[in-house]
């Protein structure tokens, strides 16, 4: 038993139309058939609803961290925060 992997459309009337190697022309063969529904690279996938989205939420700061993330840790080191800055 071999195994060949063939991806087809289905047309609008139900029909695929299945090309065979070469070499098995002139031979009766026996077919099993297993089909799987891909998606099309064509359509979006559909976005996830914010309770099941696993990026909302996960960050919450300034949009402007990463551009000016010295000048925001800067502002926000205090004596009591617990953090010091070392200058340069």
């Amino acid at each position: 038993m071999q195994t060949l992997k063939l991806r087809a459309h289905v047309n609008p009337d139900g029909s695929i139309q299945l090309q065979m190697p070469n070499q098995l022309a002139n031979q009766d063969i026996e077919l099993i058939l297993v089909y799987q529904p891909v998606e099309s690279p064509d359509s979006p996938a559909e976005p996830l609803p914010p309770q099941e989205d696993p990026l909302i939420g996960l960050f919450s700061g300034s949009p402007e961290l990463a551009t000016q993330a010295e000048i925001i840790l800067e502002q926000n080191i205090t004596p009591n925060s617990g953090f010091t800055w070392k200058q340069s």
